[in-house]
């Protein structure tokens, strides 16, 4: 059980880390001529597999080594497998452990924070702001009740458990048209339960560095993605005000972002912000769609490669006629103690050549051409 666990984490840890390389790889040069929302949601493909580390599609390659030996897949190897099976567990167990503490540490932190916002917020009571906001929210449609706080706990306009924060600040009426715009576009993509998400698969692979790149690169991309949406069909002044709003909402703030909460992200991020709500020449249609479809077939593939040894000799578990690449092998079996003689000699030299003693119960195949090979010496 131990085995097939790490081996499907093993698998996903490959093959999620290749994706997200190459994905970014297509980023600096491809990709970056698509919208901002197929530069978000591309990041789902490897979101998904992560969370399906036991699912693949599976196709075979077997290949034909012209070599005579004698099959020894059949040896009995209780020793070894005893100290494997020692070892995946350890690996299995050390891996359960920091993922429950690493969780139980995630979730404390999450409570902390939500109390401390609880502790100290306060109702907008402002009739010109609160107007303005509800305005935004039926601008939105959004129905549900999204409160409006200051709190001392955020240093730049917020959402989090579905309530829009606001650092103590003054702020003119334009720029909050803006960040409520900001902040709410936020709520009706959901980002906030990416987030979660996101934090969760880090919490489960905590060991791969590569999902750490990949939770940046969406963060930010996510910001993108909601410049995108909030600046659709403006002209170039909004524009301008939009960005000039969002770098003295950042000015006032602090060079840090919080994983749980969808604000205006980090300051080190701003100059690409800028530079991407000025800039629409994007590309949409089937050139994307055929991507994704070849990044996710990529992304859920698995290729299992069989060495066959030799020609005369093949792998336990086949039938008494075989079938390889469309070619056909007869074999026969014999134990270590029923066969012949110099069949046994050729069996004992393999095995110590690996450090094992062959025992009278060991399995040993091979073809029938090399059989007649052997009883014609």
């Amino acid at each position: 059980m131990s085995n097939f666990i790490l081996n499907g984490i093993f698998r996903t840890v490959i093959v999620s880390s290749l994706s997200i390389l190459l994905i970014l790889i297509f980023k600096k040069n491809v990709f970056k001529r698509f919208s901002k929302k197929f530069n978000y949601y591309i990041w789902m493909i490897v979101v998904i597999k992560l969370f399906l580390p036991f699912t693949y599609y599976t196709f075979t390659i077997n290949i034909l080594r012209s070599k005579k030996h004698i099959n020894i897949n059949n040896i009995n190897l209780e020793g070894f497998n005893n100290v494997s099976t020692i070892s995946n567990n350890i690996i299995l167990y050390t891996w359960i452990i920091t993922v429950v503490v690493y969780l139980i540490y995630t979730i404390f932190k999450y409570i902390k924070l939500k109390n401390l916002i609880n502790d100290l917020s306060y109702d907008v009571d402002d009739r010109e702001i609160v107007n303005l906001y509800k305005n935004i929210l039926e601008e939105f449609n959004i129905t549900k009740d999204i409160k409006l706080k200051y709190s001392y706990e955020v240093e730049t306009p917020a959402f989090f458990n579905s309530c829009v924060l606001l650092p103590p600040h003054e702020y003119k009426l334009k720029e909050l048209d803006w960040i409520f715009r900001h902040e709410l576009m936020h709520f009706k993509s959901r980002d906030l339960y990416l987030k979660y998400v996101i934090l969760f698969l880090k919490t489960v692979y905590w060991f791969n560095p590569f999902i750490y790149i990949m939770d940046k690169h969406i963060d930010l991309d996510c910001e993108l993605y909601c410049d995108e949406r909030v600046l659709k069909n403006r002209n170039s002044e909004e524009k301008k005000d939009y960005a000039l709003t969002i770098l003295n909402a950042m000015r006032k703030g602090s060079n840090t972002s919080n994983k749980f909460i969808a604000g205006l992200h980090k300051q080190s991020d701003i100059k690409k912000r800028v530079m991407n709500m000025f800039n629409e020449k994007y590309k949409n249609g089937i050139l994307m769609a055929l991507t994704l479809c070849l990044l996710s077939s990529i992304t859920f593939l698995k290729v299992n490669s069989t060495s066959i040894v030799n020609l005369n000799v093949l792998p336990k578990g086949f039938e008494d006629l075989r079938t390889v690449s469309s070619i056909r092998f007869s074999v026969i079996g014999f134990t270590y103690a029923d066969a012949p003689k110099n069949m046994r000699e050729e069996y004992k030299i393999n095995c110590e050549s690996l450090g094992l003693i062959p025992k009278d119960s060991d399995k040993i195949e091979v073809g029938i051409e090399y059989y007649d090979s052997l009883l014609n010496d």
